[in-house]
């Protein structure tokens, strides 16, 4: 199959995935779609129960080594202008999931196809966006040597992710009237001071390279009444990033401090621990093999949670690479462009031919 008949591949099974409205919990029709095609493609398929009816779906075809793994579940469509009928303009396609990650799903799907002829390993998992259950709840059936785990990674290889701490805050301050502030206390800006304390901590001021654009994230803030009332209560979601293990003790250590200064509570809502692989590792190697015979090998380092963790913890060294730039995901104008999924097209199909 030549360039331009792959491109064309790719783009018509991602205007398809593009279609299915597989938010979180709502994975089965495209799970569906995606068995077909794997069984058409003589792979062996097991369904794996989660919870209720919601499953992972895994890929057998012959002996592989390594695992290839994504999830088919995305983030609402949260304001995307074409989340489910996708918007094509040249090589570029704009939809919910293009990037994250039904635009590595494609080119995966067209890569098994060209070489059925060698063995391969595919585990499809739900719940990515929300709890990650489904790559928790993974059991692998075979002793992988390790795993690429396909994600935005601009066809970079990242052998590290951070780890995060989810958390929700409550400050309280005292009501009263607007027009005399000083009678009060503002809860609003109580929690500006507790933000601009963790901002402060020298691991987020002194970031790496990898980590340059990595921060707090203030997902969603609630607070005051008017702007004729002191706001008396203020809570605000928390996105902290953790770098290295240590960093853990350091977030929580300020929050103990603050905690005492002004009166604040705190709640866990998720935390996870960052994790690294050696370059040595065969699937790195494999996959760096893979990727030089296409373009420049290039490292870099996952700032957000993917799958790649629990994988880590079954004792699977993973790898974090595909298509496409992360900022722009769970965006309105996520898109992808259909020249950079042949290159991860054609990747994958080196990295299979490496083991076949």
């Amino acid at each position: 199959m030549d360039q331009d008949d792959k491109g064309r591949e790719i783009k018509e099974i991602l205007l398809r995935l593009i279609s299915f409205k597989s938010s979180s919990g709502k994975e089965k029709e495209i799970l569906d779609f995606l068995l077909r095609y794997l069984r058409d493609c003589g792979f062996e398929i097991k369904k794996e129960i989660v919870m209720g009816d919601r499953y992972n779906l895994i890929g057998i075809r012959g002996n592989p080594e390594f695992l290839i793994s994504t999830h088919v579940d995305t983030v609402p469509r949260w304001g995307h202008p074409h989340a489910y009928r996708a918007k094509v303009e040249g090589e570029t396609i704009w939809g919910r999931g293009a990037v994250d990650t039904k635009g590595q799903i494609a080119s995966l799907l067209v890569a098994v196809k060209n070489r059925r002829d060698l063995p391969c390993a595919i585990a499809f998992f739900i719940d990515e966006e929300e709890e990650g259950r489904g790559s928790l709840n993974f059991s692998p059936p075979i002793n992988f040597r390790g795993a690429v785990v396909l994600e935005p990674t601009d066809l970079k290889i990242a052998t590290r992710q951070a780890g995060s701490i989810e958390l929700l805050i409550e400050c309280r301050g005292r009501c009263a009237h607007g027009a005399v502030p000083g009678r009060g206390k503002n809860a609003i800006e109580i929690f500006y001071r507790v933000y601009k304390r963790v901002k402060d901590l020298s691991f987020l001021q002194e970031r790496s390279e990898d980590f340059k654009y990595s921060g707090i994230n203030i997902g969603k803030i609630r607070g005051g009444i008017d702007c004729q009332v002191v706001a008396p209560i203020c809570k605000a979601e928390l996105d902290i990033p953790i770098f290295e293990a240590h960093h853990k003790r350091e977030v929580f250590q300020v929050f103990e401090e603050l905690k005492d200064k002004y009166q604040i509570s705190y709640e866990i809502e998720y935390m996870d621990m960052p994790y690294a692989i050696s370059k040595k590792e065969k699937v790195v190697e494999r996959l760096s093999e893979a990727v030089k015979k296409e373009i420049k090998v290039e490292f870099t380092s996952m700032p957000a949670w993917t799958d790649a963790a629990n994988l880590f913890k079954k004792g699977i060294p993973s790898v974090i690479f595909g298509a496409g730039r992360l900022d722009i995901c769970h965006c309105p104008d996520e898109r992808i462009g259909v020249k950079e999924l042949v290159v991860l097209c054609r990747i994958i199909e080196n990295f299979l031919s490496l083991e076949g």
